[in-house]
This record gives C-alpha cells, sequence and structure tokens, in this order.
C-alpha cells in the first residue's frame, strides 16, 4: 500500500516526536541536577567565607545570581574549560524568580598544565551586569565590571572596595590549574534545557526570570534567600 504524501509527513512527525522524547525527559533530569548542585553550591561557599558576612551582603545588594556548580577546566599548552547553572533574578522582598540554564565555556592557549573544577556563584549587583547575561551571549570581562577570586586559595573573593563592580564572584576551587582565569569565558543560555523544562513557547531567559512558578527549583530559591533582605542603594 502506498502512503499519501500528508500521511507520510504526519507519520514522519510522529516518529521524530518519539525519537526527541527521551532526549527531552534526559535535559528535564539534567537540568534538575543541575537546580540541586546549585543550591548545595550556595551553601559550600557561603560556608567556605563563614568568617564573614560579605557573601550575604552582596547577595543583598544583588539585582540577580548566576550558579555554576561545576565549572571544569582542563589543558596542556591548549585548554578548554565548560560548566551549565542557573541564572536567577530577585523578585521583590528576599525572593529568586525561577531558573533560566546557561552554559559558560572558555578556551585557551599559554603555558597552562593542569586540572581543576570549581564551584562558582556570580552576584550581579547592577542592571548593566544583569542585562549583560540576559543577552543572547556574554562574555567576561566585555564592557561589564568583574571582581573574581578564589576560597579555595584561602582568600575571600571580593570585598566591599570593589563596589563599583557589575558582578562579583565568589569561587571554591579543587585541583590544580596554572594560569587563566574566568575573564574571557563566554555565557549563553542553553536552549535545549529551558524548551525541556518550561516548553518551546516559555523558554526565553527574559520570561522564566521574571516568573516565580517552578517549585523543583523551591530549595535553591530558598537557600539563595537565606540572611537576604531586599536590595537598597545599588549603582545601576
Amino acid at each position: 500500500m502506498t502512503l499519501s504524501i500528508p500521511r507520510r509527513i504526519g507519520l514522519g512527525l510522529l516518529a521524530a516526536a518519539a525519537l526527541s522524547a527521551p532526549a527531552a525527559a534526559d535535559d528535564v533530569m539534567d537540568a534538575r541536577h543541575i537546580m540541586d548542585q546549585a543550591a548545595i553550591t550556595v551553601e559550600r561557599v557561603r560556608q567556605g567565607q563563614k568568617t564573614t558576612a560579605a557573601m550575604d551582603d552582596f547577595l543583598r545588594r544583588s539585582k540577580g545570581v548566576l550558579v555554576i556548580p561545576n565549572y571544569y577546566k582542563a589543558s596542556f599548552i591548549l585548554g578548554g574549560s565548560y560548566g551549565d547553572g542557573v541564572l536567577m533574578k530577585r523578585q521583590g522582598e528576599s525572593a529568586f524568580g525561577d531558573p533560566a540554564f546557561y552554559r559558560m565555556t572558555a578556551g585557551s592557549i599559554g603555558l597552562q598544565a593542569g586540572m581543576q573544577s570549581a564551584e562558582v556563584v556570580f552576584m550581579i549587583l547592577t542592571d548593566k551586569g544583569l542585562e549583560a547575561v540576559l543577552n543572547d551571549e556574554f562574555k567576561m570581562g566585555a564592557n561589564v565590571g568583574i571582581s573574581i577570586g578564589s576560597l579555595g586559595a584561602g582568600a575571600e573573593a571580593a570585598t566591599t572596595t570593589n563596589v563599583g563592580n557589575d558582578i562579583v564572584a565568589y569561587s571554591v576551587n579543587a585541583g590544580l590549574f596554572a594560569g587563566g582565569s574566568l575573564e574571557g569565558a563566554v555565557i549563553k543560555p542553553r536552549k535545549d534545557w529551558n524548551a525541556a523544562v518550561y516548553g518551546v513557547n516559555n523558554d526565553e531567559p527574559r520570561v522564566i526570570v521574571e516568573r516565580n512558578q517552578l517549585q523543583a527549583a523551591q530549595n535553591l530559591k530558598d537557600s539563595l534567600a537565606k540572611n537576604v533582605y531586599p536590595a537598597q542603594g545599588q549603582v545601576n
């Protein structure tokens, strides 16, 4: 029996949907894992500088927060780095909205050798910084002031002397990595995860971060809101 063209097209679409369903389910599971890991990262970084309230102070003044639970670097002369994470925008009092999913990547050439993994929390202090990250592609250090440090090295990542910066980053590092930094890293939305979690017509990061409906992200929202009161007196 010969199938008509419309019927063949219909069967083709059904087959494509059947094949894509497992991939979408995997994306949802991966996205939820990142949300859970991000909540743990916030607490680990906070505990890493428990002798000072600086991180909570930056959170109080933040317009948004980007959390990368696992940022991997590996290189020998030529290097590469990547990590998935979530961007959340402050909403009203101490609440944060739903997470939009992002990936951070970087490549490098130079005298570098070693391996490293890092947990990074970026606190976005200004509207300019938040707008830059919400753009389709954002490069660290490009027209946005950023202060980066490492708690793994036994030093506080940022101090109040950096209040003029748009973004402040705290990190906890593991392993060894000689040379390089987060400067020049590129942050882009993970459109596949955003579509899998929120639906293909609701996957725009600018729209996602304005909502507060995803119950699966509540633990992460609570971690960010802990000890945080409304932002006041930020520089835009």
